[in-house]
């Protein structure tokens, strides 16, 4: 009983500490969709050049993701995740101390490729510290803090800007992620560690020896990463193009006030929130833990609720909220899922789930990347009325890829007879 005691004490104090630690990586991003205007002068840069601040931040984390996935594995995930929180709170630190637009672009560059492992970090640590049975609702509510901490990012770097100016809005964030990053490389230890076993979690696969280091083109070839990579993509593009244009699209295709427009954006981020939440929950107790299939009808759901904002949003304000909040919650859901408990699961199976994870998340940042660029010259040709089909075209193509990813891991699982096609 004081060993159950115990172990559940922990599980909430690492659950708690990761939470915080990966939630406030948005307090060091979401300044730069605040300040822009603030930059832009400041720097003496045109709207071309400006567009260079995501690309410079978000890039670099997308490369590192893919690319070097399997760095996480050899440093385990607490020296990574600690590691990370504190060399990229150093750099947006040191962002309110520049003085030119090249050392603007080199330190955000950095900031987001320190940040990059970070995620990959806290679902491996947090997937050794739950059973395999709760692992979907777990990682479920861990995805809440994305949404919570990007709309209290927002927040604080309006009201630090309005008080203090651009330079000051960068080092509180910047403190609190440094002693988060602190706080992590003391309490972020393995089970083992603390002399706990985790009842009902799998141990790894015999011979693996533990943690592998696993290139890009071996993690590729797992399957089913591929289908999972691109569901990931397809999901994370339509969630961030949302995010950043979509109080644009209403302002210019509904005549919604700038502030009005603004506001009813937040509805696809709270839905988001309980999308989060309830996907997990939803996958262990009804769905029997087909974290993909589930994934796979979340998508599917998502393009629906969009193709009804289109046809629907004329109706009135209510309607366009209530399938923007929709939208949200199949959207967000599996973006959790893919690029957490199920990448998990996959890379557990080799010894290398930092690198599977990290490419997932990597092809779904590769999403993030690209999808300014996309909506801006679809908008540019076709007008902003063809920007939520857009969304609608992306979520069925990354339906697709999830129903694809399902149907290979039923194959490997021994639930479908299997075909040589699905085994690379």
């Amino acid at each position: 009983m004081e060993t159950t005691k115990r172990l559940r004490l922990w599980q909430g104090v690492v659950f708690g500490v990761l939470w915080l630690a990966y939630g406030s990586t948005y307090l060091l991003r979401k300044p730069i969709g605040v300040l822009k205007a603030d930059l832009q002068k400041t720097f003496d840069i045109n709207a071309l050049n400006l567009g260079w601040l995501d690309a410079a931040l978000l890039l670099p984390y997308a490369g590192v993701s893919i690319m070097l996935g399997s760095v996480g594995d050899r440093l385990g995930p607490r020296v990574t995740l600690g590691g990370g929180l504190i060399i990229s709170s150093v750099a947006t630190a040191s962002i309110s101390m520049c003085e030119s637009f090249a050392g603007l672009l080199m330190l955000l560059a950095l900031s987001g490729a320190s940040q990059a492992l970070c995620w990959p970090a806290c679902c491996a640590l947090l997937g050794r510290w739950f059973s395999d049975a709760a692992r979907n609702t777990v990682f479920g509510v861990f995805g809440t803090c994305c949404f919570v901490f990007g709309m209290a990012g927002t927040t604080l770097a309006v009201y630090l800007q309005g008080h203090y100016g651009w330079r000051v809005v960068f080092l509180p964030p910047s403190i609190l992620v440094a002693v988060l990053g602190m706080l992590v490389l003391q309490v972020g230890k393995d089970p083992g560690e603390r002399s706990l076993i985790i009842p009902g979690r799998a141990t790894a696969p015999a011979g693996t020896g533990g943690e592998v280091s696993l290139s890009i083109l071996a993690v590729w070839k797992l399957s089913p990463v591929p289908e999972v990579s691109v569901a990931m993509f397809c999901v994370k593009s339509v969630r961030y193009a949302l995010m950043f244009w979509l109080p644009l699209y209403l302002f210019r295709s509904h005549n919604y006030s700038q502030a009005t427009a603004g506001m009813i954006s937040t509805a696809f981020e709270v839905g988001g929130i309980l999308g989060s939440v309830c996907v997990g929950l939803v996958v262990d107790r009804w769905m029997g833990g087909r974290a993909i299939y589930t994934s796979a009808l979340a998508i599917s759901a998502s393009a629906l609720s969009l193709l009804a904002f289109v046809m629907l949003s004329s109706w009135g304000t209510l309607f366009l909220v209530t399938f923007l909040v929709l939208a949200g919650v199949f959207n967000c859901g599996p973006d959790v899922l893919l690029a957490g408990s199920v990448a998990a699961d996959i890379g557990e199976r080799v010894g290398g789930a930092s690198a599977v994870i990290g490419v997932v998340n990597g092809m779904g940042s590769l999403g993030t990347v690209l999808e300014g660029p996309l909506v801006g010259l679809v908008t540019s040709y076709l007008g902003w009325g063809s920007m939520i089909p857009l969304m609608v075209i992306l979520s069925a193509l990354g339906a697709l890829a999830a129903f694809k990813a399902n149907i290979m891991h039923a194959r490997s699982q021994g639930w479908l007879p299997v075909s040589s096609n699905d085994v690379p």
